[in-house]
């Protein structure tokens, strides 16, 4: 990460608008990736008089691009604390704690194809988001165990699907579930759209933003198996999506078309566009209904 800091930091000496970094074969050694351009850019339009700052004559619109392909697994802290100056784009899969604190940017995680031809994993582990305030994130695979806790503004795309009908009365539904178990704990801002599903516990001590969760009965995922999934001290409600709700999805479903069709997905795109194009049929909201969780139930 002071690598690609360090080539940014080039660019803008030069004045160039920004800077795009390619690389192949990142592993879970290789973390925090993306967090020293950040503070690097933020430190700079701050104070870019300040002697050791390592942009000091950054452009007002200076944007840092990182790709990760072919493969790669990017470490723990994969964008934390990131700014909007920054994009981070992986094909492959991200470990632990991504975009922690993120105070806006993007981040995308792809999957990659392997030597078969088939495409796989695109998957992050725990704590994906936690706390962010602003910013896009796309997860095209699945998502470990508190996904989106303290959500705080940011957008959340999960785009993991259901890969055979639910087998509920079987147990342990988070070892079976796209979101392995307290996504969404916190949450009090923002918005999120769920493809597959989101595991047990969901929702506990949530105050603010929406959660838009596909149904598909046909699988199992009906109204009865989503309120299954909701943590027992939740406050919460499960209600149609509504005006807002079709513009949110609308917005949200587009930005992740453009993006599969840039990764050349057309099949998962078309996918993405019909659920799009009939949202308020495909999906419901979770929203609130009050600012107190009753403190006699936890789910710690």
């Amino acid at each position: 990460t002071r690598e690609i800091a360090a080539v940014a930091a080039g660019r803008a000496r030069s004045g160039e608008p920004g800077m795009r970094h390619r690389q192949a074969g990142v592993t879970a050694r290789d973390r925090i990736i993306g967090t020293s351009v950040a503070g690097d850019v933020a430190r700079a339009r701050v104070r870019p008089a300040v002697e050791g700052a390592r942009l000091p004559d950054l452009p007002p619109d200076f944007a840092a691009t990182i790709e990760l392909g072919d493969g790669s697994i990017a470490g723990n802290g994969l964008a934390a604390f990131s700014t909007g100056a920054v994009s981070i784009r992986v094909q492959g899969g991200a470990q632990d704690g991504v975009g922690k604190g993120m105070l806006g940017g993007r981040v995308v995680i792809l999957k990659n194809r392997n030597r078969r031809g088939q495409w796989v994993n695109g998957s992050v582990g725990k704590s994906f988001a936690y706390g962010a305030q602003r910013g896009l994130f796309v997860v095209q695979g699945d998502a470990d165990a508190r996904c989106g806790i303290r959500l705080s503004g940011a957008d959340l795309i999960l785009g993991g699907r259901i890969r055979e009908p639910l087998r509920d009365d079987l147990g342990s539904l988070a070892t079976r579930a796209n979101l392995k178990g307290f996504a969404f704990e916190y949450m009090t801002q923002g918005r999120v759209v769920v493809l597959g599903d989101p595991g047990p516990w969901i929702c506990s001590g949530m105050t603010g933003g929406v959660v838009y969760v596909r149904l598909q009965p046909e699988l199992g995922l009906d109204e009865g198996a989503l309120r299954r999934r909701i943590a027992k001290g939740a406050r919460v409600e499960i209600a149609p999506v509504g005006d807002q709700g079709e513009k949110d999805l609308t917005e949200l479903l587009s930005a992740y078309h453009r993006i599969l069709l840039e990764d050349c997905q057309p099949e998962e795109a078309a996918e993405v566009m019909g659920l799009m194009l009939d949202c308020s049929r495909h999906f419901v909201a979770i929203r609130p209904v009050t600012q107190q969780v009753d403190p006699g139930v936890t789910t710690e």
